[in-house]
């Protein structure tokens, strides 16, 4: 008997359940960016409160992520009309609108990508609405394994509430190379020309405010006094500062010289610093510059590409992840419906998959690509068919192998 209390007291001291703060690792550049206060999530979110391109990046993906709604496809991929049943499915995710619950969800998950959902319980303690978490407000523990015991949330210093893995959905878009817990921050690769453009912006904005003298330095005699000095610096500043200003004579006993301080070169290149940051964040998103509203050197071809591939390269991975966080929140917390259906984004409505589509079919038509490719290309699965991984001519709809093969070429009397 004592052997196997033995037993069972190493067995929990092996396994023992100890808690450890997840923390942030943002070392994999060089151990200078360790301690830099700048790669935060704090730093994250107020870019996304100053920075006109990403928050309009980000609320761009959201509107157009399943723009067209939602649909319900039973467990043999047949579209759900039931009114009753499409109205509760679509009612969890309306907090209180749609697309609030899509900009809340894709503003924590491009920020942090990390997501975090809760579920909303009436009195009989059914789930009626889903509520995203602020990711800075969220904590997690785990074990020496790194496996998640819980997660907590707070507001400053004070601990709201604590949920397990089980009452809490934790998504990532990308794990961190250096942590698997955490998801790797997508703005740390912009954050520097990020915060350059605000600063560039800045400058510009005292530059004009300043006007006629963005900085100098007045030469006053020797002989007066700090009260006298004083009073000629407000006096100078009074009449010659500011736009209407500009170009008046100045003609005083008690300044022997002005030195202008001007911008360097260096120092007023903030336009082109502005155009390299919008280039780098729309990139970063796969957002193109004419979805921003840029609309130099875009015409009808170019624009209407770039939106076609905005859709294509984009939306359709955001859309396909957006319906398996979606079927993980009804698996989680409404197995009920879970087990009857499946939600799906709707992308049959958008304009430019047609056209996709279309310019799909030419390119199997003309021998560019084989029916898989294609499939591949609409997000499709690919099918079964050996002759599906071949080219076709389209005139007879017969493999490419076989065209050489000509009956009179190649028959036995010959």
């Amino acid at each position: 008997m004592w052997l196997l209390d033995r037993a069972k007291k190493t067995i929990n001291n092996v396994f023992k359940r100890k808690s450890y703060v997840s923390t942030r690792n943002t070392q994999s550049l060089a151990s200078l960016l360790k301690n830099d206060a700048v790669l935060s999530m704090s730093t994250y979110y107020d870019l996304y409160r100053f920075n006109w391109d990403i928050r309009q990046a980000i609320k761009k993906i959201a509107n157009w992520v399943a723009r067209n709604w939602l649909y319900l496809q039973d467990n043999n991929r047949k579209t759900i009309e039931s009114n009753v049943l499409t109205d509760e499915v679509y009612s969890l995710f309306q907090t209180p609108t749609f697309l609030k619950f899509k900009v809340d969800l894709y503003r924590n998950y491009l920020l942090s990508w990390e997501l975090y959902i809760v579920p909303v319980v009436n009195i009989s303690g059914q789930v009626i609405w889903f509520d995203v978490l602020d990711s800075r407000s969220v904590t997690k523990y785990t074990n020496e394994y790194w496996v998640i015991l819980y997660f907590e949330v707070n507001n400053n210093q004070w601990v709201i509430k604590k949920y397990r893995p089980d009452e809490l959905a934790y998504f990532k878009f990308e794990d961190d190379t250096n942590n698997g817990v955490n998801g790797m921050w997508l703005l740390q690769w912009v954050v520097y020309d990020a915060l350059s453009d605000l600063e560039a912006m800045r400058t510009n904005y005292y530059f004009y405010q300043n006007s006629a003298i963005p900085s100098a330095i007045l030469m006053l005699d020797d002989w007066m006094s700090v009260e006298e000095m004083q009073n000629a610096k407000d006096t100078f500043e009074q009449q010659f500062r500011g736009t209407k200003n500009q170009h008046k004579t100045l003609v005083a006993w008690w300044i022997k010289d002005i030195k202008t301080i001007a911008l360097s070169p260096r120092d007023m290149e903030f336009i082109n610093q502005r155009h390299l940051t919008t280039e780098k964040i729309s990139a970063l998103f796969g957002v193109p510059k004419a979805m921003l509203w840029y609309v130099e050197d875009v015409n009808y071809s170019n624009g209407n590409v770039q939106r076609v591939e905005f859709i294509e390269w984009t939306l359709r991975p955001f859309e396909t992840d957006f319906e398996h966080i979606l079927n993980k929140l009804l698996e989680m917390f409404r197995p009920d419906l879970f087990e009857k259906l499946r939600v799906k984004a709707d992308w049959e409505q958008i304009e430019a998959t047609q056209e996709r589509k279309e310019w799909l079919r030419k390119d199997v038509q003309t021998w560019i690509l084989t029916i898989n490719e294609a499939r591949v290309e609409l997000w499709l699965m690919e099918l079964t068919d050996e002759n599906a991984n071949k080219p076709l001519v389209s005139r007879n709809v017969v493999l490419l192998e076989d065209i050489a093969l000509d009956p009179v070429l190649y028959s036995d009397e010959t």
